[in-house]
């Protein structure tokens, strides 16, 4: 048997007020007498009644409710940013909608923001989306502030926040390069991604600041795409002796192959990664990997976007600096390698 669900007319009734009453005290509005208040939440506990933020706002044109919008992905950076954004916002009283699209479909990107525009949210905050993808959101949702979170180059016109992926990529060759590895291959993330072609990018800055010549095969962020990489690797006299992979994943899948094939990490090639998942350390050998703050990164987001919302004005893009985590999977050439390899 369905029960029906009270509403504010019914909440009216048992305080023995107008529903316009009970209006007030939901927004918290001042110049209602402390009786009649507690009389009205009274009703309210008493019924169970649950107000409907999307329906308050469009009294009130204050929802308190912020948009995320996401690729559709299960990827343990995003969720993590998206977890830490979530706290943030309850912290200030805001409910968070997560909505999640596929990033290669427009109509996807239509759809997603047109259902945040339904919820009337007051702010927004993309996660690793285009600069097309933003700009259909800034059309569509134009009074919503908006916040972009790992955005790509193109997104000058929009407030960013986000991880220095070219100083990652840097960091990382640079520490090969220190313990003596020249031949050093980098598989990359998606072609698609700004994040991994700023890698990229900081990868072929450190070979060429050091006069090497760069070696890259096209990835993605799969461990299954490490895995077939890693089967697929020449292994000849030239081989490399270090490999930068743009993401943990594809470390873990490019072990194991290497390790299937009686190849030693770190001691025929080692190996560096991109994120600092949960599980790196624990990977065989425990993972030397690039440490990305994802919660730093969502709190720091949510904070700008919550700042914005309340009239302060901020930098036009906030950067975080990630950290070389120095585990075991990459170790100093030794002589033999360098005569044999290089």
């Amino acid at each position: 048997m369905n029960v029906k669900k009270a509403n504010i007319y019914d909440v009216a009734a048992l305080a023995e007020v107008s529903h316009q009453t009970v209006s007030r005290v939901l927004n918290n509005q001042p110049n209602i007498r402390p009786a009649t208040r507690e009389r009205v939440e009274a009703a309210m506990l008493t019924l169970g009644y649950q107000p409907n933020p999307a329906a308050r706002s469009l009294v009130t044109a204050k929802s308190n409710m912020i948009g995320l919008l996401v690729a559709d992905t299960v990827l343990y950076g995003p969720a993590g940013m998206l977890n830490a954004m979530e706290r943030q916002a309850r912290k200030a009283g805001y409910f968070a909608i997560t909505v999640a699209i596929r990033s290669d479909s427009p109509e996807s990107w239509a759809e997603g923001i047109q259902h945040l525009s339904k919820m009337h949210i007051e702010g927004l905050a993309t996660i690793a989306l285009s600069s097309e993808v933003l700009q259909m959101a800034a059309t569509m949702l134009p009074n919503v502030t908006l916040i972009a979170i790992d955005a790509d180059d193109e997104a000058t016109d929009f407030q960013t926040v986000g991880i220095d992926n070219f100083d990652g990529g840097y960091v990382a060759t640079k520490h090969l390069i220190e313990l003596g590895h020249k031949r050093i291959l980098h598989i990359t993330g998606p072609v698609t991604s700004s994040e991994a072609n700023s890698r990229l990018r900081g990868y072929e800055s450190a070979m060429a600041e050091a006069h090497l010549e760069p070696s890259v095969v096209q990835g993605d962020w799969s461990s299954d795409t490490g895995y077939r990489l890693g089967v697929e690797l020449d292994l000849d006299a030239a081989a490399p002796t270090a490999i930068f992979t743009a993401n943990d994943h594809l470390a873990l899948g490019l072990t194991k192959a290497l390790t299937g094939r009686g190849v030693s990490v770190p001691d025929d090639i080692s190996l560096v990664g991109f994120d600092d998942l949960p599980e790196s350390p624990y990977f065989n050998p425990p993972l030397t990997t690039v440490r990305q703050d994802f919660t730093q990164l969502g709190e720091l987001a949510m904070q700008l976007l919550l700042s914005n919302l309340a009239g302060a004005k901020r930098k036009k893009t906030a950067t975080i600096k990630p950290q070389l985590v120095v585990r075991e999977s990459a170790t100093r050439i030794s002589s033999k390698r360098k005569s044999s390899k290089q």
